[in-house]
């Protein structure tokens, strides 16, 4: 199956689970345009160009869902919509600044690439050394992508811990 045709698949699953929640008086999670976005981002990296065309609202949403793993919380939501009148560029540079410097990103260290905006350096991250622990980078960002649970536990598995 192509890209084109998964992602035709999956807007498709949305319109059919969004229906059936307007039938329930319910909301779904996110707009499309943000779940086509959520939908096209690659497991280890995320690319900007992906958020273009989305309005500053959408860019908002689709930003924490791919970089931060989650729905933006209600009073984050709150004080950037006073922001939603800025335009696209300072909307999204103070978007991306705050996120991107957030303890909370660099735990999940999911890197967003061809970014045009001028987004300050976010200072030193913490890596892991993959060739000392003998993984492959791919299962270490996954392993670093996991709650601290399930971290725990894949330890304990693997007899680290």
């Amino acid at each position: 199956m192509s890209h084109a045709d998964s992602t035709r698949t999956a807007l498709r699953i949305y319109r059919l689970a969004a229906a059936r929640l307007y039938a329930a008086n319910m909301q779904p999670a996110c707009s499309e345009d943000v779940f086509a976005v959520l939908a096209a981002i690659a497991p280890d990296r995320v690319s900007y160009g992906l958020f273009e065309e989305l309005c500053n609202e959408d860019f908002l949403h689709a930003v924490y869902y791919a970089l931060l793993g989650r729905a933006i919380d209600s009073a984050a939501l709150h004080r950037w919509k006073m922001q939603f009148h800025l335009s696209r560029t300072q909307f999204r540079t103070a978007v991306l600044h705050t996120v991107l410097t957030s303890p909370e990103y660099r735990m999940r260290s999911l890197p967003l690439t061809d970014c045009p905006l001028p987004i300050p350096a976010t200072g030193p991250q913490v890596t892991i050394t993959t060739g000392v622990q003998g993984l492959p980078p791919r299962l270490v960002r996954i392993y670093r992508a996991l709650p601290p649970f399930l971290q725990r536990m894949a330890k304990r598995i693997a007899g680290k811990e």
